[in-house]
């Protein structure tokens, strides 16, 4: 038996090719998900860690215990341990001729694992009284390899007896070191491109010179894992485990770790990423079960007169049985592994166009092979195809072999649903939509739901399995009514060619489970691409508003002095929209024991609503209104629409609490901080950057301009737009992956519609026979076809739309939910670009078996 069903496929092979391609493209869907889940994971990782270099470990102090030196120390000398190294963060004025900059102050790093920068020409400084400069710091300063610049940096100098100073103030110094090397600029979202590099001690001896106390702190320790017994790395979990020992105060993460927190500053959730891959490839295995036993059943119902005949020539039920697994087994291992090799392949290639695409981001350069990538595809392919087969192949066994010959087709596959299908139609679909509904409401309403997504995302996956498993069970019930009303809106259109219209409506619901069962394959498809894209569309408007909040400017030129000729370099910037001045003064908040000092902005209101990203920010900002920061509120116990009573040493105000979400900003109107403090000194200047200019080039024409307006101090520029243009690709990235590997569900839909409709044209081949006989013609049978995809694409393709935007909304608002508000967003031209798609995937897959049907001679049809 087994000879004689491996010599099945062998002749039937064109009969498998539909099965296969709908396998293959399956496994690859779910293979590329998973490895773009891999990608998504690890090209995330890579961009918000671009500071920590190949860190095993970082460690980081508390107010009451900062770290320094001798931890370091402690740290470098553990066995695990290769190297350790302290973070600084200073910033300084370069020199070079009549040309300066403003740079921060790096140490190069004790160990190759730890180093950011890669050099581009020369090598990195190795004793004291050597620099070396980024390529853009040493293009402003018209500086190179061998030259000689001068740093400025900052010293605290204790106050003389009987000084006006309290305790001592700081004053400039300068240093001459020698340009041994050029680096890359780095990522932005590492910041300024302007940066010097120094040995560890020279800026540990600065970095002690201008701390008032003289102390050396750093904000954190990067660890680099040493080599293990034979020279395998030791695992970031042992050396964190290591360091906890050492340093039990500090907080120890390791990088996988440390990327976790840093991608939850952006999304609110650290395992927002992780939970959004599970889910989608929870989905992708859903959609391609469903898929592969549709189209594994039209393939043995295709083959019921084969199997039959083997009965009547002597072979068993379970003969017949196992064969149609053994069937099932080697088409599923053949086809999966053969989906796997293209998952992969799409996968590589990807990678290969993205690194080309120069995103701005760090990408993977090949394929991670991993075990769960490789086996995970296989098995689930191989396991759904046999599966999918056990309903058929035991539904061959119980056909008699003398009824199974006959031409005509099952009676009963002409029914409609009973009972029992209503009834648990019904039951899946409203358990499914409570649950999902429920982890939805759950998320919205708990203020712990940060905690709760784990939990509530299991639960929508199953309220989303559960309550889609509903519709295709109840699809017999609601598509045949949706065609016949879509059938009957054509007709009323159709004119001369009523007649098609009609007949063509007819036949699609004379068999209602053969109809919905073609429309689901197209409703899959199409609900699992809506989905997504309504997933993307609302994701990246809640991402939006987030990254605006967290970087509310796009460009802040900051410095003791800030001139107007500043003022005049960033607005004539190319690709600058708009810039403003902003002034500052301490003040006190409140009256009495119970005051807040903070550091206040003034900003002119109109231009603050124009120079923020968001401009509900300051949107409430006028001369009566102090704007404060949640945390500045918080520690101010002030609230929204409080009075508080603002003043300094010779004025005071009273103005209105409005609390937004800007972390420790204390903004008034300019006027305010005029009446407050008369003369206050403009410290900064906020730009905001035109949309559709490069983030990152612009802020560096930014910092070229600036310097040039410069005569003695170069005011520091911070480019939060290349940052948040940084994380804006990252997100882009991802969802375009996302979006594309959703192609292929089109490809399933369309196979799997062109398959029922193939198993519709052979089931009623007696009767398109007939109706040639009677004096149909060819076009008219072929045009009678054509309407019939159309209308089941039709239907499947509004039904999918619905459902894909109602698993889109829900799925957003369970994995976005913990993060802040969610803007529901609908994609419009993804959903019409989804229509068009569907309606000539329908009429695509009609041209097959409508050129069959016409090509079958009425007699010959009428003698099968």
């Amino acid at each position: 038996m087994i000879r004689l069903t491996l010599s099945q496929m062998r002749t039937g092979a064109r009969r498998l090719a539909a099965a296969g391609i709908a396998v293959v493209a399956a496994t690859a869907f779910v293979a590329a998900t998973l490895l773009a889940g891999v990608l998504a994971k690890d090209t995330t990782y890579r961009t918000v860690t671009a500071s920590l270099a190949e860190a095993s470990v970082v460690v980081r102090g508390t107010d009451d215990q900062p770290l320094g030196p001798a931890d370091v120390r402690s740290v470098a000398g553990l066995e695990q341990v290769a190297a350790a190294d302290g973070v600084l963060k200073l910033y300084a004025q370069v020199d070079a001729g009549a040309e300066q900059d403003a740079a921060v102050i790096a140490p190069v790093a004790s160990h190759e694992a730890l180093e950011v920068f890669d050099p581009a020409e020369g090598r990195l400084p190795e004793r004291d009284g050597e620099v070396a400069l980024t390529t853009s710091t040493a293009e402003r300063l018209g500086a190179a390899v061998g030259d000689v610049v001068r740093v400025e940096h900052q010293q605290f100098v204790e106050a003389s007896p009987g000084s006006p100073e309290d305790g001592g103030t700081w004053e400039a110094v300068s240093d001459e070191l020698s340009v041994t090397g050029l680096v890359k600029d780095p990522q932005a979202i590492l910041g300024s491109s302007s940066t010097v590099l120094v040995t560890r001690d020279v800026a540990d001896a600065w970095a002690s010179a201008e701390a008032a106390d003289g102390e050396l702190r750093y904000d954190q320790v990067l660890v680099a894992g040493a080599g293990g017994t034979g020279g395998a790395a030791v695992a970031d979990e042992e050396v964190a485990k290591s360091v906890r020992a050492a340093l039990p105060q500090a907080d120890v993460r390791t990088a996988l770790e440390e990327a976790e927190a840093k991608t939850a500053e952006l999304t609110g959730q650290a395992q927002t990423l992780t939970y959004f891959v599970l889910a989608f490839a929870a989905v992708a295995m859903f959609v391609a079960a469903l898929v592969i036993a549709n189209t594994f059943q039209v393939l043995v119902a295709q083959r019921a007169r084969t199997l039959a005949l083997l009965r009547c020539v002597g072979a068993t039920k379970a003969q017949v049985h196992r064969s149609v697994l053994l069937e099932a087994t080697v088409l599923g291992v053949v086809a999966s592994t053969a989906g796997l090799l293209l998952g992969l392949a799409l996968g590589q290639g990807a990678l290969w166009f993205l690194q080309g695409a120069d995103l701005g981001v760090d990408v993977a350069g090949t394929v991670p092979l991993t075990a769960p990538l490789l086996a995970v595809p296989l098995l689930t392919g191989t396991a759904v195809t046999v599966l999918a087969a056990l309903a058929p192949a035991r539904t061959a066994t119980r056909v008699a072999p003398l009824s199974a010959l006959r031409p005509a087709p099952d009676p009963a596959s002409r029914a409609g649903g009973g009972r029992v299908r209503r009834w648990a139609a019904v039951g899946l679909g409203t358990v499914g939509a409570l649950l999902l509904g429920g982890a939805s409401a759950a998320i919205l309403v708990r203020e712990d739901s940060g905690n709760l997504m784990g939990l509530a995302l299991l639960v929508g996956i199953a309220g989303g399995i559960l309550s889609f498993a509903g519709v295709m069970v109840g699809a017999v019930f609601v598509v045949p009514r949706a065609v016949s009303a879509a059938g009957a809106a054509l007709s009323a259109l159709a004119g001369r060619h009523r007649a098609t219209v009609r007949l063509a409506t007819v036949n699609s619901t004379r068999n209602p489970r053969r109809t919905s069962a073609t429309a689901s394959a197209l409703v899959i498809g199409v609900a699992l691409v809506v989905m997504m894209a309504t997933g993307a569309a609302t994701a990246r408007t809640s991402l939006d508003r987030a990254l605006a909040e967290t970087f509310p400017v796009d460009v802040m030129v900051q410095g003791e002095q800030v001139t107007p000729a500043h003022l005049d370099a960033v607005r004539g910037a190319d690709g600058v929209y708009v810039a403003a001045p902003v002034t500052s003064a301490t003040v006190q908040l409140g009256s009495g024991a119970s005051t807040t000092e903070v550091n206040l902005l003034g900003i002119d209101p109109a231009r603050a609503a124009e120079v923020v990203r968001d401009p509900a920010l300051f949107a409430e900002l006028d001369d009566d209104v102090l704007l404060l920061g949640d945390k500045v509120a918080e520690t101010a116990a002030l609230e929204s629409g409080q009075d508080v009573t603002v003043t300094t040493s010779g004025s005071e105000v009273t103005r209105t609490v409005v609390v937004v979400p800007a972390g420790t900003l204390a903004v008034a109107s300019a006027v305010t901080l005029e009446q407050l403090s008369p003369g206050a000194p403009v410290v900064a200047v906020w730009a905001r950057l035109a949309d559709d200019v490069p983030a990152a080039e612009t802020v560096r024409d930014v910092q070229d301009a600036v310097v040039e307006a410069s005569d003695d101090v170069v005011p520091y520029v911070t480019g939060l737009a290349a940052e948040r243009q940084i994380y804006a690709d990252v997100i882009d990235t991802l969802l375009a992956i996302v979006i594309g590997l959703l192609g292929v569900a089109v490809l399933i839909a369309l196979v799997g519609v062109a398959n029922t409709l193939s198993l519709s044209v052979i089931e009623r081949r007696h009767e398109h026979a007939l109706l040639r006989a009677v004096g149909l013609t060819r076009s008219q049978l072929r045009g009678t076809l054509v309407v019939e995809g159309v209308l089941i694409a039709l239907v499947g393709t509004v039904l999918g739309v619905v459902l894909g935007m109602l698993y889109g909304w829900a799925g957003s608002v369970v994995l976005l939910g913990a993060t802040g508000d969610v803007t529901l967003a609908v994609p419009w031209l993804h959903l019409g670009a989804v229509a068009v798609v569907a309606l000539v995937a329908g009429l695509a897959a009609s041209v097959l078996p409508a050129r069959s049907a016409v090509r079958t001679p009425p007699v010959a049809a009428l003698a099968a």
